[in-house]
């Protein structure tokens, strides 16, 4: 099995330091890489930068240095620079992952992702994953990108799995070879189509990072996570390494956001609504996402009512 990772790194102030660690982007860098050649798999990881800061540094990565206007570069278009290389390689390797440099994808999520995800895209559904930070007060795991608990459950050959339909948005994307042809033949691929989750648009970067599963694009039915002693599975966990977005908001601002990514609201055992409010859905994903994308189409009507 082969795995080729891409990671885009926007270092403009080289010496800043980040989170609760107080470690450069570099540092973050360094660790996540040392985190990835460790994978069971084998590991090839292109690092795509747009300065010279990586030229002297020791990392076992290719480094691909691209020329951007830095009004390019500012609004966050580095990421969408990997794609070209991306289409050279489709048939080289057996997955293919985009990362941001600071989301620790580990052994055990490889191991939960090689487990579940081909009994999903039997059925084709997309297996979810969510993003944490430490809170350093009390030492628990929070959950960013999740505002509001999750309450749908949804069951494949006798294993329940929650439905992630608020916010699947998760800073990297992880696909098989016939999935990435299939992304590559999208006309999401080139970035000429806008993804959302029918609450919002996804910036420049995040339309990187969200890969073929946004929830308008309609080729997933639905992003699921296996329930494990009715919490999500433990490995679907995945470690956001600068842990800035923890104290980016007062307890005060965290209960009443109504927003969906960018918050820590819920502790990582406390994402899902208590088992009898739980909802059991039935396979009709897409006849759900239809009037979905009808009514995010007219949305503009609903406004102006309002």
């Amino acid at each position: 099995m082969s795995i080729v990772i891409h990671i885009p790194f926007y270092n403009p102030i080289p010496e800043k330091k980040e989170g609760y660690r107080n470690l450069t982007r570099f540092d973050y860098l360094k660790e996540n890489i040392i985190n990835l050649k460790n994978l069971s798999i084998k590991v090839d990881i292109f690092i795509h930068t747009h300065n010279d800061f990586l030229d002297d540094k020791d990392l076992k990565a290719k480094i691909i240095k691209h020329e951007i206007k830095n009004e390019d570069l500012n609004k966050g278009y580095l990421t969408w620079l990997c794609r070209s290389l991306m289409e050279k390689q489709k048939d080289e390797y057996q997955y293919f992952m985009y990362l941001e440099h600071d989301i620790r994808f580990s052994e055990k999520n490889l191991q939960y992702w090689l487990k579940y995800q081909e009994l999903l895209a039997k059925k084709q559904f997309h297996l979810g994953f969510f993003i944490y930070e430490i809170n350093n007060s009390d030492n628990h795991n929070y959950s960013i990108h999740i505002n509001k608990k999750l309450d749908k459950l949804f069951e494949i050959d006798s294993q329940k799995f929650i439905v992630n339909d608020l916010e699947n948005y998760c800073c990297f994307w992880i696909y098989t070879k016939d999935h990435f042809h299939t992304f590559l033949n999208s006309k999401w691929w080139s970035f000429k189509k806008r993804a959302n989750n029918f609450r919002h648009n996804y910036g420049i970067t995040e339309r990187s990072s969200i890969g073929f599963h946004a929830f308008n694009m309609n080729y997933f039915k639905a992003t699921l996570i296996p329930e494990i002693s009715e919490q999500p599975h433990p490995d679907s966990f995945i470690e956001h390494m600068t842990n800035n977005y923890f104290d980016k908001f007062s307890q005060i601002e965290r209960e009443n956001y109504t927003d969906i990514r960018g918050v820590c609201k819920f502790k990582v055992d406390e994402m899902l609504e208590s088992f009898d409010k739980r909802k059991k859905l039935k396979d009709n994903f897409y006849l759900i996402k239809i009037l979905k994308l009808f009514l995010w189409k007219f949305r503009f009507i609903s406004r102006k009512i309002n």
